[in-house]
């Protein structure tokens, strides 16, 4: 299980994140919504141990976030980080690598991933030559070729066509069905509907609300009236995602 627990992040006098917490149960999918800037990737970045928090703490299977707690995560940023001068072999040689992957394990895994998004002639290609949609689905597949226990996708299907937000969903169903936790961001309320149990919705960095999704669309009342989506709840709560 994934414990954020009283998690603050300060940038000088700015508070980016503030005194959030949520509980991340082992094989569950979990929503942060936000609107840019509401502390989404700083919440990520402090998860994954890229930077400090202020206070507060991060404890994944009751353990603090360590190199060996890395190398059972896997990390899809929203600016992405595929280097346009490689081929997808030889990108995914080198993510492999830095988690101690072997040249046969790298190959194995990614051929079972391209072929799994029907897309097993990008082997040899390079990322530059790749469509966005591609380069999501080869950066999808960077972040979950070491079989990661955890999974942190942040903004994955965005600017993506339609058919291409589909075949990743399905990827993400299917690692949750492997066991997988699962913890993403996104600005489609759809999406978050779908595929999450729980969900937290953060605005400039403080938790706004936070439950079961279907708990959440069932009760939450506006108006005295029950029974509401999250895109109409999250309106309520904090405005437009795109104020």
């Amino acid at each position: 299980m994934l414990e954020v627990k009283n998690l603050v992040k300060k940038f000088g006098n700015n508070v980016a994140v503030d005194d959030i917490s949520f509980k991340v149960e082992n094989g569950k999918i979990y929503g942060i919504v936000g609107r840019n800037g509401a502390g989404k990737s700083t919440t990520f970045r402090m998860i994954l141990g890229i930077i400090e928090p202020s206070s507060g703490s991060v404890m994944y299977d009751n353990k603090a976030i360590k190199n060996e707690i890395c190398d059972k995560i896997g990390y899809l940023p929203e600016e992405g980080s595929l280097i346009p001068s490689y081929t997808v072999l030889e990108l995914c040689e080198y993510y492999g690598a830095l988690k101690l992957m072997s040249p046969k394990e790298i190959r194995e895994n990614l051929i079972k991933w391209l072929e799994y998004f029907n897309v097993i002639e990008f082997l040899n290609k390079k990322i530059k030559d790749l469509s966005k949609g591609n380069k999501q689905k080869i950066q999808f597949i960077v972040s979950v070729l070491h079989n990661p226990d955890l999974l942190i996708l942040d903004e994955p299907f965005s600017g993506l066509d339609p058919l291409s937000v589909e075949e990743i969903k399905k990827a993400v169903v299917k690692l949750k069905e492997e066991g997988k936790t699962i913890i993403f961001s996104s600005h489609r309320m759809d999406h978050v509907s779908e595929l999450c149990e729980s969900v937290i919705f953060l605005d400039k960095g403080k938790n706004i609300l936070q439950g079961k999704v279907k708990e959440l669309e069932e009760n939450y009342e506006i108006n005295g009236e029950k029974g509401h989506n999250l895109n109409e709840i999250f309106i309520d709560k904090v405005g437009s995602l795109y104020e």
